[in-house]
Protein backbone atom coordinates (compact mmCIF):
# COMPACT_ATOMS: atom_id res chain seq x y z
CA UNK A 1 0.00 0.00 0.00
CA UNK A 2 1.24 3.87 -1.07
CA UNK A 3 1.53 6.57 1.67
CA UNK A 4 -0.98 8.16 0.25
CA UNK A 5 -3.34 5.01 0.55
CA UNK A 6 -2.59 4.84 4.31
CA UNK A 7 -3.30 8.44 5.01
CA UNK A 8 -6.34 8.10 3.68
CA UNK A 9 -7.16 4.62 5.70
CA UNK A 10 -6.36 6.17 8.69
CA UNK A 11 -8.31 9.41 7.66
CA UNK A 12 -11.61 6.68 7.02
CA UNK A 13 -11.19 4.94 10.18
CA UNK A 14 -10.52 7.74 12.43
CA UNK A 15 -13.85 9.75 11.40
CA UNK A 16 -16.33 6.45 11.55
CA UNK A 17 -14.44 6.19 15.08
CA UNK A 18 -15.18 9.91 16.12
CA UNK A 19 -18.76 9.72 14.74
CA UNK A 20 -19.33 6.27 16.64
CA UNK A 21 -18.85 7.94 19.88
CA UNK A 22 -20.63 11.10 18.99
CA UNK A 23 -23.80 9.34 17.91
CA UNK A 24 -23.87 6.94 21.18
CA UNK A 25 -23.22 10.33 23.30
CA UNK A 26 -26.02 12.37 21.36
CA UNK A 27 -28.23 9.30 21.40
CA UNK A 28 -28.12 7.96 25.15
CA UNK A 29 -31.22 7.43 26.63
CA UNK A 30 -31.67 10.58 29.57
CA UNK A 31 -31.33 9.40 32.71
CA UNK A 32 -34.47 7.84 34.39
CA UNK A 33 -36.29 10.30 36.61
CA UNK A 34 -36.71 7.91 39.52
CA UNK A 35 -32.76 8.11 39.89
CA UNK A 36 -32.28 11.80 40.31
CA UNK A 37 -32.25 13.69 42.99
CA UNK A 38 -35.64 15.48 44.00
CA UNK A 39 -34.27 19.50 44.56
CA UNK A 40 -38.17 20.83 45.76
CA UNK A 41 -40.68 18.94 47.60
CA UNK A 42 -43.76 20.55 47.82
CA UNK A 43 -47.12 22.51 46.89
CA UNK A 44 -47.27 23.74 42.85
CA UNK A 45 -47.96 27.38 44.45
CA UNK A 46 -45.18 27.31 46.48
CA UNK A 47 -42.50 26.62 43.81
CA UNK A 48 -44.46 28.76 41.38
CA UNK A 49 -43.14 31.90 43.37
CA UNK A 50 -39.51 30.21 43.68
CA UNK A 51 -39.19 29.73 39.82
CA UNK A 52 -40.82 33.40 39.14
CA UNK A 53 -38.30 34.91 41.28
CA UNK A 54 -35.01 32.91 39.46
CA UNK A 55 -36.11 30.64 37.04
CA UNK A 56 -32.51 29.69 35.39
CA UNK A 57 -31.88 28.08 38.80
CA UNK A 58 -34.41 25.51 38.19
CA UNK A 59 -33.84 24.14 34.62
CA UNK A 60 -33.44 20.36 34.69
CA UNK A 61 -34.23 19.89 38.38
CA UNK A 62 -36.37 17.07 39.66
CA UNK A 63 -39.64 17.95 41.97
CA UNK A 64 -42.34 16.64 43.75
CA UNK A 65 -44.88 19.02 43.30
CA UNK A 66 -48.63 19.06 45.33
CA UNK A 67 -51.32 20.30 43.87
CA UNK A 68 -54.85 20.81 42.26
CA UNK A 69 -55.45 19.61 38.29
CA UNK A 70 -56.94 22.20 36.81
CA UNK A 71 -57.25 20.97 33.27
CA UNK A 72 -56.47 18.33 31.54
CA UNK A 73 -55.33 17.02 27.56
CA UNK A 74 -53.95 14.35 26.13
CA UNK A 75 -50.47 14.49 26.63
CA UNK A 76 -50.23 15.64 30.04
CA UNK A 77 -52.77 17.93 32.88
CA UNK A 78 -51.95 21.12 34.33
CA UNK A 79 -51.62 22.06 37.86
CA UNK A 80 -52.79 25.53 39.68
CA UNK A 81 -53.37 27.09 36.19
CA UNK A 82 -49.83 27.34 35.75
CA UNK A 83 -47.76 24.23 35.56
CA UNK A 84 -48.49 21.80 32.38
CA UNK A 85 -47.00 18.33 33.39
CA UNK A 86 -46.12 15.84 30.67
CA UNK A 87 -46.16 12.23 31.63
CA UNK A 88 -43.93 9.74 30.19
CA UNK A 89 -45.89 7.03 27.90
CA UNK A 90 -45.69 4.13 29.96
CA UNK A 91 -48.33 6.26 32.86
CA UNK A 92 -51.60 5.73 32.87
CA UNK A 93 -53.18 9.14 34.13
CA UNK A 94 -56.67 9.15 31.74
CA UNK A 95 -57.89 8.39 34.94
CA UNK A 96 -57.03 11.82 36.81
CA UNK A 97 -60.17 13.69 36.93
CA UNK A 98 -59.72 18.08 37.12
CA UNK A 99 -60.59 19.23 40.71
CA UNK A 100 -58.81 16.47 42.33
CA UNK A 101 -55.56 16.71 44.04
CA UNK A 102 -52.25 14.56 43.78
CA UNK A 103 -48.73 14.75 43.86
CA UNK A 104 -46.62 14.34 40.64
CA UNK A 105 -42.78 13.50 40.28
CA UNK A 106 -41.26 15.82 37.58
CA UNK A 107 -38.41 17.38 35.40
CA UNK A 108 -38.24 21.21 35.12
CA UNK A 109 -37.76 21.41 31.42
CA UNK A 110 -38.73 25.70 30.93
CA UNK A 111 -41.08 28.55 31.96
CA UNK A 112 -42.57 30.80 29.83
CA UNK A 113 -41.98 34.05 31.72
CA UNK A 114 -44.95 35.85 29.22
CA UNK A 115 -47.21 33.42 29.74
CA UNK A 116 -46.18 32.36 33.16
CA UNK A 117 -46.06 28.79 32.61
CA UNK A 118 -43.98 26.14 34.01
CA UNK A 119 -43.18 22.88 31.92
CA UNK A 120 -42.27 19.40 33.47
CA UNK A 121 -41.67 16.54 31.50
CA UNK A 122 -41.00 12.54 32.45
CA UNK A 123 -43.96 12.56 35.24
CA UNK A 124 -44.79 9.91 37.22
CA UNK A 125 -47.94 10.40 39.94
CA UNK A 126 -46.63 9.54 43.33
CA UNK A 127 -48.65 7.72 46.05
Amino acid sequence: MSKKNKIILFVIITGLLIGFFVYNYAMKAPAKIETKEVVFDGFASDFMKKVQENAKNWQNKVVVLKGNITSKDDKGITLENQIYCQFREDVKFSTLKTNKNIILKGRVIGYDDLLEELKLDQCLLTP
